[in-house]
């Protein structure tokens, strides 16, 4: 009888030290692999309270040079934000804070966006993403713990919560569900300082191009003002052409040179 004691005490606590923490979830979801290139247009949907849709359509590219990932969205539709650009540039190393720029065509001007504080939690263009949204979010920034498991939409997700370290983001906690068998994101919930839900991400509409599983809508909705977002994908091309290096800068930007 000790001996089944013993091997099950054994067994308990195999399972506890080889048991996945919140970390190890995030770190695994943060390194799932992604294509070297991507490029792809998308219509944007900004509902408002009283009912009301906005339609924007936008290009998307993407290029992973090792150290840093290098992204551009710029706006074609309609004709009043029509090449409004950002350029974004997240780097591998968790302690560099990603590099921002956001091109407004009717002032002629380029702004860089900072990549913490108020300024990343503002407004994308109006919609309920914000700046912060548009970038990943550095592991080293927050601490993690697993809540347990949840179905979402039919996938066995990982619930694990993570807490900023600074405690002074206007969502300072948010509880991402990561699947448990790809270890992609398929919601996120957002909690601002009283603790209160905020916002809800959610992602769907899954697709696999080349490998990589792809959701093709993504919907942050704001249940605290009744707005929500909506960002819808399509035409995506993963490693087929090599994107021009000069595309991701100011300049271009600046010059209208990304279609």
């Amino acid at each position: 009888m000790k001996k089944q004691f013993l091997t099950l005490a054994l067994i308990t606590m195999g399972t506890l030290l080889f048991a996945e923490t919140g970390y190890d979830i995030m770190k695994k979801a943060d390194e799932v692999p992604e294509p070297k290139t991507s490029s792809s247009t998308a219509t944007l949907t900004i509902h408002s309270k009283k009912g009301s849709d906005r339609i924007r359509e936008v290009i998307m590219k993407s290029k992973d040079y090792g150290e840093v990932e290098k992204s551009i969205i710029v706006f074609t539709t309609p004709k009043d934000v029509a090449g409004t650009g950002y350029l974004m540039f997240d780097y591998e190393d968790d302690n560099k804070d990603s590099d921002n720029w956001l091109y407004l065509p009717a002032m002629k001007k380029t702004r860089r966006i900072a990549s913490s504080g108020s300024e990343s939690e503002g407004s994308f263009m109006g919609t309920d993403f914000t700046y912060q949204d548009m970038g990943d979010r550095s592991l080293n920034k927050y601490d993690y713990n697993l809540l347990g498991e949840e179905d979402v939409d039919g996938t066995i997700c990982y619930k694990v919560e993570c807490i900023s370290k600074a405690h002074t983001e206007k969502d300072p906690r948010y509880i991402s569900y990561i699947g448990k068998s790809d270890y992609i994101l398929r919601k996120c919930e957002f909690y601002d300082r009283q603790n209160q839900l905020h916002r809800v991400l959610t992602c769907t509409d899954f697709t696999t191009i080349k490998g990589f599983t792809t959701a093709q809508k993504m919907k942050m909705e704001n249940v605290q003002s009744g707005t929500w977002s909506l960002i819808e994908s399509k035409n995506i091309v993963y490693d087929a052409e090599d994107i021009d290096d000069s595309l991701f800068t100011v300049a271009a930007l600046e010059k209208g040179r990304i279609r």
